[in-house]
């Protein structure tokens, strides 16, 4: 390792960047209830957010070194992703990242309607008091970020998709189907793929907020027709946004694209720390 340091660094919003994803990790770690399933939540994490790369090869010593676990850990938390869609096994030459594409975000796009409106009618049908406080406090939740600022911090970012999952994960709360939520999750978490893209490439649409909020207010009405329609629409226009960009940008996922904020600067700061190791 070279002799040189990073005084200049030290204590600036890089560096906490890093601790804080940092003990992010250790947390997550804590929470596990097993090593495979630490694993398996944070690989399903990198993956969803594009710190993996679509297409990539998932080198088993390398991610055990990182994620300081086993390779057999790692091999079963592989599996566990296979069967999510989100990886694919190559026989003996190990494990890939799914690939993207327009393409394949539109079928996605379109088996994900079927599955949340199918969710979505039977929360509406089944849901009582409890489930309307759940839905209007996950859109409370998610309506206290400042949307103004959201496009210029990749730490808002994480925070604006984590309250919507969980937004729209309360709507459908009262589905009792078993199967259905089942398949809808997997779609959910592949899109989620591409939701990352998208706003990393255009940032949060404007008037998201109100297309939330017209959804909440559908399903609370009990307006099945309605609150369906209004669903479609937000998952379609994703879809549209998305296929404005070039089919390779697409296929590249976050890799080729600047990185916003603290984030992108704690990036930076990795790479040149492995350079001088």
């Amino acid at each position: 390792m070279s002799g040189s340091t990073l005084p200049r660094e030290r204590g600036t919003p890089v560096i906490k960047a890093v601790a804080a994803s940092d003990e992010r990790d250790r947390q997550q770690r804590r929470n596990a209830k097993t090593l495979i399933e630490y694993a398996y939540k944070r690989l399903k994490t990198n993956i969803i957010r594009g710190h993996l790369a679509p297409g990539s090869k998932l080198r088993i010593e390398r991610l055990r070194t990182e994620y300081g676990v086993a390779s057999s850990t790692l091999r079963e938390a592989l599996s566990l992703l296979v069967a999510d869609s989100l990886v694919t096994a190559e026989g003996q030459q190990g494990f890939r990242v799914v690939p993207m594409s327009i393409e394949d975000f539109r079928e996605i796009c379109s088996l994900r309607k079927m599955m949340e409106t199918l969710a979505l009618r039977e929360s509406i049908a089944n849901g009582d008091e409890d489930w309307e406080a759940g839905v209007v406090a996950a859109f409370h939740k998610l309506n206290l970020l400042d949307f103004r600022r959201l496009n210029s911090s990749e730490a808002l970012v994480d925070a604006y998709n984590e309250r919507n999952h969980a937004f729209h994960e309360a709507l459908v709360a009262a589905c009792r189907s078993s199967w259905v939520r089942r398949f809808r999750s997997v779609l959910y978490d592949n899109a989620r793929r591409y939701r990352h893209l998208s706003v990393a490439k255009g940032g949060i649409r404007p008037n998201i907020q109100s297309e939330h909020r017209a959804i909440m207010e559908a399903a609370l009405a009990r307006d099945v027709e309605l609150a369906c329609r209004l669903s479609e629409e937000h998952i379609d226009l994703t879809l549209h946004r998305l296929a404005q960009f070039p089919a390779a940008e697409i296929a590249a996922g976050f890799p080729g694209l600047p990185r916003r904020g603290a984030a992108a600067a704690a990036a930076r700061l990795r790479a040149r720390e492995a350079v001088r190791s």
